[in-house]
């Protein structure tokens, strides 16, 4: 063998050697980065006491190749307190809300969501609908304490603070103004993966500080909405009603056209109606087709009735912002229940054009673009005003006291495209909302809002005369031009046997 033949085969052997280095230094690592992914998935549900404060490298890398959701569920803080359920001195501040200790802060409500999915992994929160009075200042920090069956002690995450309001909407709001929040308590993946949900959820500002606060949890409905499971297609949200005239009639006749429209329940919230409204109300909730909501106001807002009155014409954007309580609260509510939650006062209708039903209209909707489902977190129908200073033919063949069935003139021109429409919201795809459609969509791919067309659908909206916020446009556009519109009409063979048979029974008319 020659000099070079020698010195070719000792090349050959280093270079096989480098090979089998570096295929031992690529198992090893494959081998320490298992050992890693393995240590931080705990082997045993234990006492569901976990550190989430020192990340690995595996969870550092999760959090780089997952979603924006994930990453947050990934690197919550997770504080263990030693606190027990009798040192909570809850403060109330009246019959509904609570007050959080040190912050002019009132909780109203709690829900239990886990619609939110990303690649095959739920993620679940406790909602609160609050109020503070001023805005939340920007880093100002508040700790959700979640109370779980059968211990003592909760755990504590931060929460996600978001106002529910469009920016756009008074804009330079007073400092001592009340404004709705929802906080989002994100649950920890290892901490629902291993117990039932949270019974409680107390708010504070400090994590497992002084506690002041505690709301019962609800998830109505959430087994049956695991089991793809719903009670109905359509419940219609009714805001704080607060008047001292006698609307029963009509209200009866709203009632029971909503009904034949396919609304499977109403949600009214109530803070002071008149007498014979009241008998309306109980009748129907005796019947199951209604649920009374008693509602105040929080903080300092008077809750005297003829004083409450007062303050809710003066203080117009205040009386918005207290609105987003209930429109909130209705979907929370109703996430599992339903498949729409329709927010609509009693002297307004969305009635489909060319179907008579709401489903129907859903059908025709969809017949050509069943996509829309998946693009769009609420479905508008347009506004067009039936005043009462329009002129009034009555029809002899319909009783007088039949409001909507008698106004069957209405302004020429509907309200401008997206403006004063009422909605259909998705209970699957909507975060927030408020009176018109969805503010907020679960999902950020998701479009907050579709405005159909008059051909689909209208909005009926029956007032005595042109609101007083935009009376100048209401003036030049609404009250020139007229025409009849009887689509309401196809209704009234159902609808009076039905309203003079409610109205007979609660002895309202001879």
């Amino acid at each position: 063998m020659t000099t070079g033949d020698i010195s070719q085969t000792n090349k050959m052997r280093l270079l096989v050697r480098g090979m089998v280095i570096v295929v031992l230094i690529s198992v090893l690592s494959l081998v320490l980065y298992s050992l890693i992914l393995w240590a931080a998935v705990p082997s045993t549900p234990g006492p569901y006491r976990y550190d989430t404060n020192k990340l690995s490298k595996a969870d550092e890398y999760m959090t780089i190749v997952g979603s924006d959701i994930e990453s947050h569920f990934y690197t919550l803080e997770v504080h263990n307190c030693s606190l027990q359920s009798t040192e909570i001195n809850i403060t109330w501040n009246n019959a509904i809300w609570q007050k959080v200790d040190g912050k002019r802060v009132y909780l109203y409500r709690s829900y239990y969501d886990i619609r939110y999915v990303f690649e095959g992994t739920s993620y679940h929160y406790v909602r609160i609908i609050g109020m503070p009075q001023g805005k939340v200042k920007e880093g100002e920090k508040y700790y959700c304490h979640l109370w779980y069956p059968r211990e003592q002690d909760p755990v504590a995450v931060r929460a996600d603070v978001s106002e529910v309001w469009q920016p756009v909407w008074d804009s330079k709001p007073k400092p001592d103004m009340y404004h709705t929040y929802l906080f989002s308590c994100p649950i920890p993946l290892q901490v629902h993966e291993h117990r039932p949900h949270p019974e409680f959820v107390s708010l504070s500002h400090q994590a497992c500080g002084n506690i002041t606060t505690q709301l019962k949890v609800h998830h109505d409905g959430i087994r049956a909405w695991q089991r793809s499971e719903r009670k109905g297609k359509y419940v219609v949200c009714v805001k704080g009603m607060n008047f001292e005239e006698d609307v029963s009639m009509k209200l009866i006749e709203w009632l029971e056209l909503i009904s034949i429209l396919g609304a499977s329940k109403i949600l009214m919230y109530k803070y002071t109606v008149h007498h014979n409204v009241g008998k309306v109300l109980d009748y129907y909730q005796r019947k199951g087709k209604v649920v009374i909501v008693p509602l105040t106001l929080p903080g300092d807002q008077p809750n005297e009735p003829k004083q409450r009155t007062r303050y809710l014409k003066k203080a117009l954007w205040q009386k918005r912002r207290n609105e987003l309580i209930t429109y909130n609260d209705c979907l929370y509510r109703n996430i599992y229940l339903y498949d729409y939650v329709v927010p609509l006062d009693i002297d307004e209708v969305v009635i489909p054009v060319g179907t008579y039903t709401w489903s129907q209209m859903f059908t025709k909707l969809l017949r050509k673009q069943p996509q829309l489902l998946n693009k769009y977190a609420s479905f508008s129908a347009q506004n067009v005003y039936f005043l009462d200073v329009f002129n009034v033919t009555f029809d002899p063949e319909i009783p007088r006291h039949f409001h909507m069935l008698q106004h069957t003139t209405r302004s020429a021109n509907f309200s401008i495209h997206g403006h004063s429409v009422k909605s259909f919201i998705s209970t699957k795809n909507s975060l927030t909302v408020f009176n018109h459609y969805t503010l907020e969509s679960l999902y950020p791919k998701l479009k907050q809002n579709l405005v159909m067309n008059t051909s689909l659908a209208q909005l009926n909206h029956y007032k005595k005369r042109c609101p007083r916020e935009m009376y100048s446009q209401c003036k030049s556009k609404f009250l020139v031009y007229t025409e009849k519109d009887k689509i309401i009409e196809k209704y009234k063979d159902k609808l009076i046997p039905k309203v003079e048979a409610v109205m007979k029974e609660l002895g309202l008319v001879t």
